[in-house]
């Protein structure tokens, strides 16, 4: 009876020690490692795996030829000339706008923001079809300036397709730069004034070192962004061989004879060069990152007279150019055309002629919807992994959730059709195959937007639900969620307006059944039905504005949710 009663406890305090170190958390990192082996290691593995399998008896043969004939090597030269100069481009202008307007009372910072954003969730081709439509050949812009004798170079070829992108790759340095300037202290720029420094040399001695890490940032997704689209140097840039496009053309090609291990070669080499941008930017970020918070965010400066107007006139000179392609779109897509040239007539037969038009919509807001769903509920819970978990996985899970950002949309698209669109899983053309590949592509919004708030807040309210006995999965839901939801929402919407843009991975992935509002557009412009592709475009820019509308109706009306 004795012994009875004394083993009795020491079992139960063992089996009680085993529910409380296996929970839902220590559950948690095992299936995020799973989900990013599954939905991102697995295609890319099956991709590179394709590209050793042609049919020359050498296997690397594929890759030396890529770098020994002149189509291929100076295609990728063309790029990455491309991605630096835009990167360089886009770095300058987008820091010089933030700070401008972080820092000095430039009038309507909301309308600002509120444009950046938009230009930022604007399908990318969109604004090259638009510039067409300025600056091309047979431009509105370009041909009323001829009228006044003004003689403009068409914007197409390498100049214009460098201030295209450019402009689409701007939001992503001026928002990032505008978020770092948000965690910088006041006495920082105190202090070094103290000091005897101007401010010119306080900003560029004593803030700018505090900004490096989320301008590196910014100019990454520049540099991913203007190296990988094709789809923007296929609408304007004329006769310029860029690596993207090989890429494409290449799967395309090789799509009617079923061997694609020229195409994985050519995505290979593409995935090698974006994920060597963002480990460089990675390693730079870590040494330059200091981990600063601000107690008291830095005041604004009160400008008056000639500097405030010059400040004025240097920030909405950007934004115009910027958003003047959107308003482009717009207006031309209630134009009638004739010979592929837009009339005065006013009509509707834009939104009337497409047959595709509703299909591509229906297939564009419930592909974006679950895709957003499932980016917004993974996302918080491997966001909070990160942030608060303490495991061994952490720094892989953490790193994997980066790679997405460094994989281009065509690359994507080429991995999930060669890992999902044929044996065992027959996805090929199906609108399954399309969510899986938007839920890992954007992903690491939700991850970050959650991750890095936890990090800056408390846990004394999450540690005293769990001390009054509430177990930690509910916690999470009952209260660290509520505590979270700006970041929840924030990440959940901008999921949503980067989804619905998508198009170099719908292009690759796409049926004739699921078949979106982005390649409807492109196909418009290409079969020359502009008032169509206008039209689709415009639909497009409104359904994308719905997220920041959203934001500032949930959030209020301050300018900073924006950032």
């Amino acid at each position: 009876m004795t012994e009875v009663m004394t083993a009795e406890p020491v079992r139960t305090s063992a089996f009680a020690k085993y529910r409380q170190g296996f929970n839902f958390w220590t559950l948690m990192p095992l299936l995020a490692i799973a989900l990013f082996l599954i939905l991102l290691i697995y295609p890319l593995v099956r991709m590179f795996v394709e590209s050793l399998t042609g049919t020359d008896a050498d296997v690397l043969g594929v890759y030396a030829e890529l770098f020994s004939k002149a189509y291929y090597y100076e295609s990728l030269i063309n790029s990455l000339f491309i991605g630096v100069v835009v990167t360089i481009l886009a770095g300058v202008v987008g820091v010089t706008v933030a700070y401008l307007v972080s820092r000095f009372n430039v009038p309507g910072k909301l309308f600002v923001r509120a444009s950046v954003v938009l230009t930022l969730v604007s399908p990318p081709f969109i604004g090259a079809y638009s510039w067409i439509l300025l600056f091309g050949a047979n431009g509105l812009l370009r041909k009323g300036l001829e009228g006044v004798g003004i003689d403009l170079p068409s914007i197409v070829g390498v100049p214009g397709l460098i201030v295209v992108l450019t402009l689409q790759g701007l939001p992503f340095v001026f928002l990032m730069t505008s978020s770092a300037l948000s965690n910088v202290d006041q006495s920082v720029e105190d202090g070094s004034i103290n000091l005897g420094r101007t401010r010119t040399s306080t900003f560029f001695r004593a803030i700018l070192p505090l900004l490096r890490s989320g301008i590196s940032t910014g100019m990454l997704l520049v540099f991913v962004t203007a190296f990988a689209d094709f789809g923007t140097p296929a609408i304007i840039g004329k006769n310029v061989r860029v690596f993207p496009t090989l890429v494409y053309n290449s799967y395309i090609n090789e799509a009617q004879g079923a061997n694609f291990s020229q195409a994985a070669s050519l995505s290979v080499v593409l995935l090698v060069v974006c994920i060597g941008a963002l480990l460089i930017q990675r390693s730079y970020g870590k040494r330059h990152s200091y981990g600063v918070a601000a107690v008291t965010p830095l005041a604004p400066i009160r400008l008056t007279g000639g500097k405030r107007i010059l400040a004025t006139v240097v920030v909405y000179a950007v934004i115009l150019i910027a958003i003047l392609p959107l308003l482009t779109v717009i207006v031309t897509s209630f134009l009638k055309t004739e010979f592929q040239r837009f009339t005065t007539e006013f009509t509707f037969d834009g939104y009337t002629t497409d047959p595709a038009l509703l299909s591509s919509l229906g297939n564009t807001l419930m592909f974006t919807t679950i895709a957003t769903v499932m980016c917004t509920v993974a996302g918080c819970l491997v966001g909070y992994v990160i942030a608060r978990r303490r495991t061994r996985f952490g720094a892989a899970i953490d790193l994997l959730s980066m790679v997405p950002y460094a994989v281009a949309g065509v690359v994507f698209g080429i991995a999930f059709s060669m890992g999902f669109g044929s044996a065992p899983f027959f996805l090929a053309g199906t609108g399954t195959i399309l969510v899986l590949a938007y839920f890992m592509r954007r992903l690491p919004y939700s991850i970050r937007a959650v991750s890095s708030l936890l990090s800056q807040l408390g846990t004394s309210a999450e540690e005293a639900s769990v001390n009054l006995g509430v177990a930690p999965a509910k916690t999470f839901w009952r209260v660290t969620i509520p505590m979270i939801m700006p970041a929840v929402a924030s990440g959940a919407l901008l999921t949503w307006a980067t989804v619905i843009r998508e198009f170099n991975a719908t292009a690759i992935l796409y049926g004739s059944q699921t078949a979106t509002m982005t390649v409807q557009v492109f196909s418009n412009v290409s079969y020359g039905h502009f008032e169509n592709a206008s039209a689709m475009g415009t639909i497009l820019i409104i359904v994308s504005l719905i997220p920041v509308i959203i934001l500032m109706t949930a959030f209020g009306k301050n300018e900073e949710i924006l950032i």
